[in-house]
């Protein structure tokens, strides 16, 4: 390499650092650098479970909190010093699992639940436990107020020491049946909660536990758990088992508001089950495989040989034996020339070919095609082939 190349060859490389020292400077003076947090909304099972952070609180708190799904297979059994807060309507669970957890509740257990509000005149769910009770959730909206722009109160819970603001939905209220009232009501009432003659929560003594009634428990999910004293409220709620040496885990359930397609249709359109059990056997019966059409026993002409023959040279086709059907004919025309021509069995191919030829008045090529060839291209060629042989036959 002379000296002019590696004076050029240096220069080219001067001016590629230079640009990419200027391009680095660049990047280092305008380019910045920070890290940013951007709210992703819930992930994972928090999309979910709306009362995951409520657990995760009683957990940092020290109290053993865990999710259930009650009357399962694998459901743990429920002590005495347990607590259980079932957020949902449980329209899933019937008379019997009903009494069970009343059961429970009598021999020591805290239940925690709320219901679906009963409209104005309007129909009123079955609710097994509140029936029991004598308790309802009522829906009642003030004339003189806006139902549009109503606002929940901000309800003080008094304690021994302090007082916490639950923020409640203002238009869902406990009410009493058969017309009673907080003074006679057949049952303790340990405490309520109660905001201009309206009442959102009580709390009453069953046997020897305690059953707590809310007029909903949206203040305890993860968009709510941490306004004004929520997490306050939810942990004091989990203490009433606190007079036991060894208080309980606080298990809550979110699946008894959910009821299944299968068991609605049972309770609510049984004909249409068995009307569709029904339809399923009889399609199911048409769907089984049969041989071929069933036999009509009451005709008295049997099958003339020629469906026989045609039924048979059918089945052939459509398994695409060609070539047994072919043969078949081909055969048919041999015997024929035997008997008719005996002399031609020691002719070669050739003789023989024009021999038919003769007769039949067609090319060589096309009747050795039709005798010989062991190929069928198409179904046009087959039938091309047949009707060759049967001219040939027909020559005879």
């Amino acid at each position: 390499m002379s000296l002019s190349d590696t004076y050029r060859t240096n220069i080219l490389k001067a001016i590629l650092i230079l640009v990419a020292g200027v391009i680095l400077w660049w990047g280092y003076s305008s380019i910045e650098y920070r890290i940013e947090e951007k709210d992703r909304g819930y992930q994972g099972e928090a999309l979910t479970n709306h009362y995951l952070a409520a657990e995760y609180f009683l957990l940092s708190m020290g109290q053993q909190s865990e999710k259930i799904s009650l009357f399962s297979v694998h459901q743990k059994d429920l002590q005495v010093n347990d607590t259980l807060f079932i957020p949902g309507a449980r329209v899933s669970l019937n008379m019997q699992r009903s009494k069970d957890l009343l059961n429970w509740v009598e021999t020591g257990g805290h239940l925690i639940i709320t219901g679906n509000p009963v409209m104005p005149d309007g129909f009123e769910n079955y609710d097994n436990i509140l029936d029991e009770l004598g308790l309802r959730i009522e829906w009642k909206v003030n004339e003189d107020e806006s139902f549009e722009d109503d606002l929940p109160l901000d309800l003080e819970v008094v304690s021994e020491n302090d007082f916490w603001q639950v923020d409640f939905v203002d238009y869902q209220v406990l009410g009493f049946k058969n017309n009673v009232n907080k003074d006679n009501f057949s049952y303790e009432i340990v405490w309520t909660i109660e905001n201009e003659n309206k009442i959102h929560g009580l709390q009453i003594k069953y046997g020897e536990g305690h059953l707590t009634l809310l007029s909903d428990t949206k203040m305890f999910r993860n968009q709510f758990i941490d306004h004004y004293d929520h997490a306050a409220f939810l942990f004091s709620l989990s203490n009433v088992q606190a007079e036991f040496d060894n208080p309980g885990v606080f298990y809550y359930s979110l699946y008894e508001n959910k009821l299944s397609l299968y068991r609605w249709l049972l309770d609510n359109a049984w004909p249409f089950m068995v009307s569709l059990l029904l339809l399923i056997v009889v399609i199911l019966w048409m769907l089984v495989p049969r041989f071929g059409p069933v036999i009509n026993v009451n005709s008295t002409a049997s099958r003339r040989f020629l469906d026989h023959l045609s039924a048979s040279g059918n089945y052939h086709w459509r398994q695409g034996n060609y070539m047994l059907l072919l043969n078949h004919v081909r055969k048919q025309l041999s015997v024929r020339t035997q008997v008719k021509y005996p002399e031609w069995i020691n002719l070669s191919k050739s003789d023989q070919l024009n021999h038919f030829a003769d007769l039949s008045q067609m090319n060589v090529a096309v009747i050795k095609g039709a005798l010989f060839d062991a190929d069928i291209e198409n179904m046009s060629d087959f039938v091309k082939k047949v009707k060759v042989l049967e001219k040939l036959r027909k020559s005879l």
